[in-house]
């Protein structure tokens, strides 16, 4: 009898794992949205696939919606949380879509050797989505429209966008922007992703030829390992609570408007308007700025790094940053409390004006000065500090002139250390932190080393890589780890959880 009763419980399990994990196809070459969406019986794109309702999901019971009841949605539809949309090569068309809360993650993966593209994907309202592996482009519509190429977004109405990941894709206004002249970039270049809502991720994706790249107003979000390649807007934009940008690669900028281009930007925003609330506990970490990688490029713009005017910035760690520039602005708060900058290698692309690239904790532009802030054990062309409310120690500052002293390849941007270069056991080790942008622990000699880099000694027998602590988990009431990708410019790839490089 306890058999018998074991194996109907493992036939019910069986059965549960089964529909809890069913993949579905769509092929736009051989598809019909007739059919089953299996392997051999696809559905033909993803655009039908949500407009004959195939996606059981949640929608509000009231409006306007910001948590509470939810009732079914599309209850004919078959796919349901926890499912995989394997999407295989062709166009499968613009997804402009709202309202659909899952219980658990849905996934809309490319096929394992496939290539699907789309024109654009924007969900409004939602949570629990994860796409991933798509190449999504405007250009590849039958008529080009200046879209938000890749969004998750709240609205007032509908109701929020939450707990949603976007990894692994690849995003461009178009393929190849070399012949685009200011005004095309100024009304072709599309802005990247946007993660408007709570707990959203954008992980390993690569955008190129996009006016804003990567943007998030949303509180506990994570921006890891993306490369944003030519923009004309700012690279990554960081305006919510508690989020981590870390191992992002930002590089090229485009000058064609009157935008001031940055890197990174973020500012505060309280019932005053601009400038007057606060942006708390922010991270950014193992990020590299880079204002172009090729000095002919076309209408080259003069990027600022780090660029945040209007604090209030409470409770910021800025480390282990690669800042390589051409403006005055490497990185700069006005506005501070308890913010720590330290381990950030900031210099000047180019010789001469404008310049030389600093590090800035200063007054806000109320007149308020910084409080409890500390800068220490960068390594960078400029400082421009606060009289009161900053501490510092261990920076060492260098020049144009001496680059070549210090570090291994500055033509080829490689700035890790080399032998004997002066930034070596500068650091002041009370405000080491634990290990420098590739995970190397510090300190590798009698000393810790001022800058992003950790000088690795030849056959030291030190250990290498430490990835045992959870360093991107800013969320602590999650516990949940989360994928490093640390860019490495010397090999053009990143490091995984175990130190080991992925190209």
């Amino acid at each position: 009898m306890r058999r018998i009763l074991l194996v109907g419980l493992i036939s019910q399990l069986l059965t549960l794992i089964s529909v809890d994990c069913r993949s579905f196809f769509v092929d736009p070459k051989v598809g019909d949205s007739n059919n089953l969406g299996s392997a051999a019986s696809p559905w033909k794109t993803l655009q039908e696939v949500f407009e004959k309702g195939k996606i059981r999901s949640q929608k509000p019971a009231k409006y306007p919606y910001s948590g509470g009841e939810l009732v079914v949605k599309n209850p004919t539809g078959v796919v349901v949380s926890g499912d995989t949309i394997l999407l295989r090569s062709g166009y499968h068309g613009e997804i402009e879509v709202q309202e659909y809360y899952n219980n658990d993650t849905l996934f809309i993966k490319a096929a394992p050797g496939e290539n699907p593209h789309i024109g654009w994907f924007q969900l409004r309202s939602g949570s629990k989505w994860k796409v991933e592996g798509l190449t999504i482009s405007p250009s590849f519509a039958k008529e080009y429209k200046r879209k938000q190429i890749f969004s998750f977004a709240s609205h007032s109405y509908t109701g929020p966008a939450s707990h949603n990941v976007v990894q692994a894709c690849t995003l461009y206004s178009v393929e190849n922007s070399t012949a685009w002249s200011k005004e095309e970039w100024n009304s072709l270049a599309c802005n990247g992703i946007e993660l408007d809502g709570p707990h959203q991720q954008a992980i390993g994706n690569v955008l190129k030829n996009v006016n804003f790249g990567i943007g998030s107003s949303g509180d506990f979000v994570t921006v890891l390992g993306n490369q944003v390649i030519n923009f004309s807007g700012d690279g990554l934009r960081g305006l919510g609570n508690d989020q981590l940008w870390e191992g992002n690669l930002v590089k090229n900028c485009y000058k064609v408007n009157d935008n001031h281009d940055d890197g990174f930007q973020s500012w505060s925003l309280g019932s005053g308007g601009v400038g007057t609330g606060e942006v708390a506990r922010m991270v950014l970490r193992g990020n590299t700025f880079i204002n172009t990688d090729n000095p002919n490029q076309p209408l080259l713009g003069s990027l600022q790094g780090i660029g945040c005017f209007d604090g209030m910035f409470r409770d910021w760690l800025i480390e282990n940053n690669i800042i390589i520039t051409d403006h005055w602005h490497g990185i700069t708060l006005l506005g501070a409390i308890n913010c720590k900058i330290i381990h950030n290698t900031v210099i000047d692309e180019f010789d001469g004006a404008p310049g030389p690239t600093w590090i800035s904790i200063d007054k806000h532009k109320n007149g308020i000065l910084p409080i409890s802030c500390l800068v220490a054990n960068n390594l960078s062309t400029g400082y421009n500090l606060a009289k009161s409310g900053v501490d510092t120690s261990g920076n060492v500052t260098l020049k144009f002139k001496e680059y070549n002293a210090y570090f291994t390849n500055f033509s080829a941007f490689d700035l890790s250390l080399k032998e004997n270069s002066p930034a070596i056991s500068r650091a002041n080790p009370l405000h080491a932190n634990g290990s420098d942008i590739l995970g190397i622990l510090r300190p590798q000699g009698s000393g810790a080393d001022a800058g992003a880099y950790e000088y690795l000694i030849p056959q030291s027998g030190h250990v290498f890589f430490d990835f045992s602590k959870n360093r991107n988990n800013r969320d602590n009431r999650t516990n949940q780890k989360l994928l490093i990708g640390v860019y490495h410019l010397k090999t053009q790839g990143y490091r995984d959880t175990q130190g080991r490089l992925q190209i």
